[in-house]
């Protein structure tokens, strides 16, 4: 690690108050979320009585100096409401999970300012900033722009190896050896592994996909659209990683379901694929063996052993956390399965981020993320499915970005990675959807 990264680091709090003064309040956070996760590097700073400062903290701390400082904070037109309650338990678990388990004040506090900072400030930036037709469509191009960059970095690392963060930054930020695969390698750039990398280059690719089908984009200077997407579905099978090619595969032919049937109700249900699978395996009604019998039918013997890792720690977690079955147990690792006789760890990671905030904070917990995530893709497409007046091409941006928030909760049903741009997808919609109700009352 080099100088290089505390200068860019907390860097990025004067440049965020310094894009809050020249752009438009939205387009502002949208550049500190979207540039942010996309080049500053995963590292975290620990200062004694402080919690830490890590990457998603540093643009948190911006937004809200940002909003503050220039003002935009003051003038936008934000109130609270009752879809805003499953955020507030959600930031508040920690502090009840913290004194149930007796481990005070000072934990519980940390853990409060942790998911505010993570969770919290992208969902409240988007609820904030973005609140009529043309923010949402602006979000929308904020992603493929965010996917074009990429794109090059992307067929670098594949081509040469993940080394943009050593190079720039002076270290790897995950295991090398993970991202070597299939005689090649998958790309990291500046993100926490290539499994983050991999979802956002189908999301993306997504989001080019349904604008330029949808009539919105067909020419980037001068040159036919269709080949930026030829090139960016490339580099997402190129990337090497079974999420990114089922994400990219459903999030594009759910444009031609829903082209086919020109209604928003079946991406309503969607999401309660999510809420069934977690209950599901923590009521021990699914069994490991029938997923890892129906995903062998279509993916290699690596994949599915991957997967039955993944499985077998849902099954020893889901174990150890009935014990604490409400509020969870806590930080520190004390609610990890151990052997009884050795008092050795049986497993030594945890992937899924469904399965950390159950682990962690217990069935209140895992219950008030999913629903702060899915609360503004459930608003949003009610509102456009009663509003029979929709512009076709707003109606489709509605549905995309829903698709993006769906996406990334099912990737968190196996893995862990926490991208503060789909959290600000959802705020979004909530915000746009509020904004929208606001309007038609007055």
């Amino acid at each position: 690690m080099n100088f290089i990264v505390p200068f860019v680091l907390f860097g990025w709090l004067p440049l965020t108050i310094f894009l809050f003064f020249c752009l438009k309040p939205h387009h502002a956070a949208m550049a500190s979320i979207i540039g942010g996760t996309l080049f500053l590097p995963v590292a975290d700073y620990n200062v004694s009585g402080l919690p830490p400062f890590t990457k998603n903290s540093i643009i948190a701390i911006g937004l809200i100096l940002g909003g503050r400082f220039s003002g935009a904070r003051r003038t936008a037109d934000f109130r609270w409401s009752r879809f805003d309650m499953p955020l507030l338990f959600w930031c508040a678990c920690p502090l009840a999970t913290s004194l149930s388990n007796g481990l005070g004040w000072y934990d519980g506090l940390s853990g409060v300012w942790t998911n505010i900072t993570v969770w919290g400030t992208p969902y409240l930036a988007g609820r904030t900033y973005i609140d009529d037709n043309a923010k949402l469509r602006d979000l929308c191009f904020a992603l493929v722009i965010g996917g074009g960059l990429y794109l090059p970095l992307c067929l670098y690392e594949i081509r040469i190896s993940p080394q943009l963060s050593n190079y720039i930054y002076g270290f790897f930020p995950h295991l090398f050896v993970q991202h070597v695969r299939y005689g090649g390698f998958r790309p990291i750039v500046f993100m926490q592994h290539g499994l983050m990398v991999s979802l956002w280059m189908a999301l993306t690719t997504t989001a080019a996909f349904w604008l330029w089908r949808s009539g919105q984009i067909r020419h980037l200077k001068g040159v036919p659209f269709s080949f930026f997407i030829l090139a960016m579905i490339v580099t997402t099978i190129l990337c090497k990683s079974a999420n990114g090619w089922i994400a990219l595969s459903f999030g594009i032919g759910s444009f031609f379901i829903y082209r086919l049937t020109l209604t928003v109700t079946p991406f309503r249900m969607l999401f309660l694929l999510n809420f069934s699978y977690v209950l599901l395996r923590i009521s021990g009604l699914l069994k490991g063996e029938y997923i890892l019998d129906a995903v062998g039918r279509f993916f290699d013997p690596a994949r599915v052993s991957s997967l039955a890792i993944r499985l077998l720690q849902e099954d020893l977690f889901v174990e150890k956390t009935i014990q604490r079955f409400y509020l969870g147990w806590g930080g520190y690792k004390r609610g990890w399965p151990v052997d009884e006789e050795t008092g050795k760890a049986l497993i030594g990671m945890v992937d899924s981020q469904w399965l950390i905030a159950f682990n962690t904070f217990g069935l209140v917990g895992v219950f008030f993320v999913m629903t702060m995530v899915w609360m503004g893709p459930a608003v949003a497409l009610k509102a456009v499915s009663r509003d029979k007046k929709n512009p076709p091409s707003l109606e489709t941006e509605v549905v995309l970005l829903s698709i993006i928030v769906f996406l990334f909760m099912m990737d968190n049903l196996v893995n862990g990675m926490i991208n503060p741009v789909y959290i600000l997808v959802s705020g979004s919609l909530l915000g746009w959807s509020l904004a929208r109700r606001r309007g038609t009352d007055d």
